[in-house]
């Protein structure tokens, strides 16, 4: 039975036009650790980054526990052993172990009740774990049949938080990679990343979109850049020379490929200086943005520092750069606070357009104090104008422990950026470590620390 307060009925409530709001986050629940993570960050992390560990026995008993209960129609049991569970092991660790179990011991459970229960949970729970346990649950079966069901999953799969169980449920499906296709298209951070990795490019549609739009989520293009590359069939492409459509597209996945401080990515690609050539000659031919020049720029870094590095690429590369067409492109950046990277490599002035963006809309760009502090000429009036703006009184406060994220703590991030500013002694910075030390969040405290540590 569907209830109000129920994740599915918060999803479907949200959806607007087939899916959910940019800005949209499921609820905290019970089994948060206090610290806010993005819908399906969680999960993603522990897929990407760490090593499975198999259950504690005495959990793979609870486990059975709650399987019992729901064999014998005693659902209320189950929900409750199952919430005891996922308050000590995520779903995403159970899935084989419990869907090992059922099979193993189907002989003796009630396969109807367990459909039932699976049905019934995916709508009631608010616990975001159990979700994950109901599709887990419904993978076993065939439900391609069930229209009930099959929207249900669907709804769901729309949280970056249930994309990933939502697919493993699809793919039983008649028109499986249909679904995974039409879901991937309406997420855009985990969910996309998780919905990629299952999508299967079988025909051109599927592939241009992957080219075209794969790469672009909300949490970080490497994540998805080598699945792109290989699944837009891009490197054929490029060497057949792209339209500017294609072009942009390869740019965007050659620079997640090119950021390998999550995972692997450049690396792993076989005549990655050829493909990088062949790259180039279509920058010559299309780049305008700077967007393009910041990808050749990250080209030219990626491959200079590699000890066998061709040198026509670099070549290739400073020609791009130098040209009056992008250097009047990176000044024109410059205005909204975009290209200052590459203004520094290409010895662009950058400052004066800088401190005129902060002076004019300072709590959209207070960060961009880190980049005049370390120049005498600007930074009296970087430090003046954070004094004008920090209600630094009113910022003083008992000890919290709270990191200090999000929009209630706006004030602590302009500080933040400011103290990163003082590492060098700056007797005029006094008043910003005073209210650094005593400051609610926990990350600011640890800044300002940082600043004292860095003076003595």
């Amino acid at each position: 039975m569907e209830k109000q307060n129920s994740l599915y009925s918060y999803i479907l409530g949200s959806v607007i036009d087939g899916q959910l709001p940019e800005d949209f986050s499921l609820p905290e629940t019970e089994n948060d650790d206090g610290v806010r993570w993005a819908d399906g960050a969680m999960d993603g992390v522990f897929l990407y980054h760490m090593q499975y560990v198999d259950p504690e026995k005495e959990d793979l008993e609870l486990m059975a526990q709650a399987v019992k209960a729901v064999s014998d129609k005693d659902y209320d049991k189950a929900e409750e052993l199952f919430e005891r569970l996922s308050r000590k092991v995520r779903a995403l660790t159970l899935i084989d172990p419990l869907q090992s179990y059922i099979m193993e011991h189907q002989d003796i459970l009630d396969a109807q009740n367990i459909f039932d229960f699976a049905c019934r949970l995916l709508k009631s729970t608010a616990d975001k774990e159990g979700v994950k346990i109901a599709l887990s649950l419904l993978e076993l079966f065939n439900t391609d049949e069930y229209k009930d069901v099959k929207d249900a999953v669907r709804t769901v799969g729309l949280s970056d938080e249930f994309t990933l169980f939502a697919v493993f449920v699809m793919s039983k499906w008649n028109e499986a990679n249909n679904e995974i296709f039409k879901l991937a298209q309406k997420v855009h951070g985990w969910g996309r990343i998780h919905a990629l990795e299952r999508l299967k490019p079988e025909n051109e549609e599927i592939k241009r979109w992957i080219l075209l739009d794969g790469v672009n989520n909300n949490v970080m293009a490497s994540y998805s850049a080598l699945t792109c590359w290989t699944k837009s069939d891009a490197q054929t492409i490029l060497r057949n020379g792209p339209d500017k459509q294609e072009y942009e597209g390869i740019r965007e996945i050659i620079r997640g490929l090119l950021d390998e401080d999550a995972l692997a990515g450049m690396s792993q690609i076989q005549n990655k200086e050829e493909v990088m050539i062949d790259f180039l000659k279509s920058a010559e031919v299309y780049a305008s943005k700077i967007d393009d020049y910041e990808a050749i720029n990250e080209i030219r870094l990626y491959f200079d520092g590699e000890e066998t590095a061709d040198n026509k690429i670099s070549s290739l590369c400073d020609q791009i750069l130098n040209s009056d067409k992008c250097r009047e492109t990176v000044r024109q950046a410059l205005k909204n606070a975009r290209g200052i990277e590459l203004a520094q490599e290409l010895n662009i002035e950058y400052k004066t357009d800088l401190l005129e963006l902060l002076q004019s809309d300072f709590e959209k760009y207070y960060y961009l104090c880190g980049n005049l502090m370390s120049d005498p000429q600007y930074r009296d009036t970087v430090i003046k104008l954070f004094k004008e703006k920090l209600p630094l009184d009113q910022m003083k406060s008992e000890p919290g422990t709270s990191l200090g994220l999000g929009p209630d703590f706006k004030n602590q991030n302009a500080l933040q950026f400011i103290l990163m500013g003082l590492r060098q002694y700056q007797p005029d910075g006094l008043c910003f470590i005073e209210t650094g030390l005593q400051s609610a969040a926990v990350m600011t405290r640890n800044q300002a620390l940082n600043v004292l540590e860095s003076w003595v």
